[in-house]
């Protein structure tokens, strides 16, 4: 009998999908999502070309983000951290090295979690993330804290 190994990685996939999906479950976060530039009010940022969130799982019950955005210039931007729902500082790897920047989670509810951002140890922003009931879009409310005014509400749809 001949193995062939597209057959197996299909079985392999079919196997390990009800696998991401209740992993998916738990955290409603996990995905990709697309930037709804239509829906979003970006305060006095300029309005970006696109931008793409991607969550997922990490180790030990932590998650991840990535961030990428693709300004209006062609310039590209982004960011990218692994957290806990802990209230914990965790670094923000970024594309501006200039900035020392952390974020801490903190779970509200099921749907609902705040953040705060830290850059060079002093607060920046505040905000929250939610997802729809039906848990197709996630917004994202940012507000500036100090310095310069600018607070945004971002809405991202859920990549199918």
């Amino acid at each position: 009998m001949r193995i062939f190994p597209k057959k197996i990685l299909v079985a392999l996939f079919t196997l390990l999908l009800p696998l991401a999906a209740s992993a998916q479950d738990d955290n409603p976060f996990i995905g990709v999502w697309d930037l709804d530039k239509s829906d979003s009010n970006f305060g006095s940022s300029p309005v970006p070309e696109n931008m793409i969130r991607t969550y997922a799982n990490a180790a030990d019950g932590a998650f991840m983000y990535l961030l990428v955005t693709i300004n209006a210039d062609e310039s590209i931007g982004g960011s990218s951290a692994t957290y806990k729902y802990d209230n914990q500082e965790n670094t923000i790897a970024s594309l501006n090295p200039d900035a020392q920047a952390a974020i801490s989670y903190r779970k509200v509810n099921e749907k609902t979690v705040e953040y705060i951002v830290r850059v060079n140890g002093l607060t920046t922003q505040i905000g929250a993330k939610t997802i729809s009931p039906d848990g197709s879009v996630l917004t994202i409310v940012i507000q500036s804290v100090g310095g310069q005014v600018n607070n945004q509400i971002l809405k991202f749809d859920r990549r199918r």
